[in-house]
């Protein structure tokens, strides 16, 4: 039985988008990939740069907090709809685990504990160029910490694609 939601967690450019995207792609009904990025590129184009680039957010309004519940609404709303959903993030904060874990309440969600070394994901950040330089090491060991999990992957050498079908392998999709 497909999951209403499918939970990657790991930290910044551990791979958890791209193992988003293949997985929609590789499985029978639709899911939508739907991250806090979806929220946070939705920012103004210079909040969003100095997001980037680690730099405080100074523009009257913006609360850091309020987009996380904002996007917990959004969340629940597409599962109310009848959509399924593909949700990434680095969860490093346990209230805003136990907020996004009362969201899920009543949705069957398998929890992906998305791992990945840290050089690599130090160096996928460098590559990037579009998260703030020293987010994956921030995250790195605190990501893991408030969660628990259904099913285990490492992104560390292996292909997006690759690594979806291992999921869905585990997770007896498809």
């Amino acid at each position: 039985m497909h999951p209403d939601v499918i939970l990657l967690n790991g930290t910044g450019s551990s791979g958890k988008t791209s193992l988003a995207k293949e997985l929609q792609e590789l499985l029978s009904i639709q899911y939508l990939n739907f991250s806090i990025d979806s929220v946070l590129y939705a920012l103004p184009p210079t909040d969003l740069r100095l997001m980037i680039e680690g730099k405080p957010i100074n523009r009257s309004g913006y609360d850091y907090g309020r987009l996380t519940e904002g996007y917990h609404n959004s969340v629940k709303g597409l599962l109310e709809a009848g959509c399924k959903l593909i949700i990434d993030n680095a969860w490093i904060n346990e209230d805003e685990i136990k907020a996004l874990e009362r969201t899920l309440s009543g949705f069957h969600v398998v929890r992906v504990k998305v791992m990945c070394q840290l050089n690599v994901c130090v160096a996928r950040e460098l590559a990037r160029g579009d998260r703030a330089i020293g987010l994956a090491e921030s995250e790195y060991p605190l990501v893991h910490k408030f969660m628990n999990y259904d099913v285990t992957i490492d992104t560390s050498d292996i292909k997006p694609k690759e690594a979806a079908m291992h999921l869905l392998k585990k997770l007896e999709l498809d």
